[in-house]
């Protein structure tokens, strides 16, 4: 049996399928783009790649068809970021965010995939004072993404009423790491990590006076991992998070601790996101038995060997 990965050459879903594929689970890589990644690398002969992506229908029915009765489950991870060019252009990335989750839920009722896991987003609870529980508050999105990803989640809720189809949500918060260089990434990790790589203009508008709950993605992907796998759940959605915020200011002064480039970062004061700080996370650890396993220093610190290896290698090809 195989698992089916939307968006699976991304940064999270390159990591699900690292760890499912050191499992044994053959990864159906269905994605828009295919990429070298170095850490696939081991387990490459249990991946598939396949193009496509979830907003073009006669493409998924092919693929559904082709690979249908194999799959025992997917987990859907492709979605437009809350980045400055959702707000220029916010018609193609709501239809991504939410008809792409659709197209999904209606290939598992056609072809009876029973196994649904969808990567939500922690924006769907909005601006909260301090950590955000599943369980203790309501959904209510401060941002057009937030509601993208809280449209997308009670479509699925839908499905699992209606059809059967054992939906799951995990809500990750703010991850990055190995699989994206800083430049590849939306503005604010951009700025925040850039340093390690050596980049120059890195500023933002507002951050100074906000700390936000920055996730390791080896963590991220570990703790969505137990929630695909997962038997007998009371609860179908979880927090997947760093267990403390750190300040944007904060984060800077580690990252040039462990850049070898000399650098400066202007961040203005003030909030860049309507966020609250991190998630609440208990609920994972007491039914999933999930704890991060990186503070945000050997997050940083590990990351940074990533990019220096990759700069290297870049610039000898």
């Amino acid at each position: 049996m195989a698992v089916l990965i939307t968006g699976a050459y991304g940064l999270l879903g390159s990591w699900l399928a690292y760890y499912l594929a050191r499992e044994g689970k053959r990864i159906i890589m269905f994605d828009v783009s295919q990429r070298r990644l170095d850490y696939l690398e081991e387990i490459e002969e249990l991946l598939v790649p396949v193009r496509g992506s979830v907003l073009d229908w006669s493409n998924l029915l092919s693929t559904f068809l082709r690979f249908g009765k194999e799959i025992e489950g997917i987990i859907h991870t492709p979605a437009v970021m809350a980045t400055p060019d959702y707000w220029e252009n916010p018609y193609p990335s709501t239809i991504l965010n939410i008809v792409g989750t659709l197209n999904i839920l209606e290939m598992s009722r056609i072809f009876k995939v029973k196994k649904v896991v969808f990567i939500s987003s922690g924006a769907v609870y909005g601006e909260v004072e301090g950590k955000v529980s599943e369980l203790n508050h309501p959904i209510k999105p401060s941002d057009l993404y937030g509601a993208s990803k809280a449209s997308a989640e009670f479509l699925g809720f839908q499905y699992q009423n209606h059809y059967g189809i054992d939906f799951r949500v995990v809500r990750p918060y703010f991850f990055f790491g190995p699989g994206r260089l800083p430049s590849e990434l939306p503005p604010l990790f951009r700025t925040l990590f850039g340093c390690i790589e050596g980049l120059s203009n890195l500023k933002l508008e507002k951050g100074a006076n906000q700390s936000l709950g920055f996730t390791y993605v080896k963590d991220t992907a570990k703790g969505t991992v137990l929630v695909y796998k997962a038997e007998n759940l009371k609860h179908k959605v979880f927090n997947i998070a760093a267990e403390e915020a750190i300040n944007f200011l904060r984060l800077v002064e580690i990252v040039k601790k462990y850049s070898s480039c000399s650098c400066k970062v202007d961040i203005g004061p003030g909030k860049l996101f309507p966020r609250g700080e991190t998630l609440d996370i208990s609920l994972a650890r007491q039914e999933l038995g999930f704890r991060p396993e990186y503070t945000i220093e050997k997050a940083v610190s590990e990351y940074a060997q990533w990019i220096r290896k990759q700069k290297k290698l870049c610039n000898s090809s």
